[in-house]
């Protein structure tokens, strides 16, 4: 169950070169997944892109990962008041997670923003993605080949993140998770009868 932000407060698309990674950063698959992407995707992006900045937003950095802000174009925010701000005002939302498992809720609060999301196999367990609402992304190749093309087109971001706010709002809000339950409440009552 998801609160959905209000319309002001959702993803601008106005920037061009602000990639985010939200989560707690104690967490192990947290760790594995901002290291992945520091260091085999970032740097690569950057060649093209030397503007480029990656925001790591999450409580509890070790040094494992504060050590990737002496990499040029990263911060290491370490614990925020709020990631609404972030969320704002990102050009893509990234969750490369390579290990883990279960729904990301970064994922879908990055998403109800109307973030353009990319994320892996693992990032993406539990949603159903039909209408390109996230990119689903499972090599390096494949990560440095979308971003590229991501970054080039602000249509196709703002595009994604539309659809990914629609997806949350028709299957993971509030209102919709209480109809669910309510009805599997009364059919297991019905049956029982």
């Amino acid at each position: 169950m998801v609160k959905i932000p209000d319309i002001g407060s959702i993803a601008s698309h106005e920037s061009d070169n602000n990639i985010i990674f939200v989560g707690k950063m104690s967490y192990e698959p947290n760790i594995v997944a901002v290291t992945f992407f520091s260091t085999k995707i970032f740097p690569v992006l950057k060649e093209s892109y030397p503007d480029l900045e990656f925001k790591i937003i999450g409580a509890n950095p070790g040094s494992r990962v504060k050590k990737f802000s002496e990499i040029d174009g990263i911060t290491v925010t370490g614990f925020v008041d709020s990631v609404e701000p972030y969320f704002r005002n990102a050009t893509i939302v990234v969750a490369p997670m390579l290990t883990g498992a279960g729904i990301q809720n970064k994922i879908i609060q990055a998403m109800s923003y109307g973030c353009c999301v990319v994320t892996t196999s693992i990032g993406a367990e539990g949603l159903t993605i039909e209408n390109n609402e996230i990119a689903i992304l499972n090599n390096k190749e494949e990560w440095i080949s979308e971003l590229t093309a991501l970054l080039a087109n602000k249509e196709h971001r703002k595009g994604m993140g539309v659809r990914a706010r629609k997806y949350v709002q028709n299957n993971l809000s509030k209102d919709v998770v209480a109809k669910q339950f309510w009805a599997f409440i009364n059919s297991a009552i019905t049956n029982d009868v």
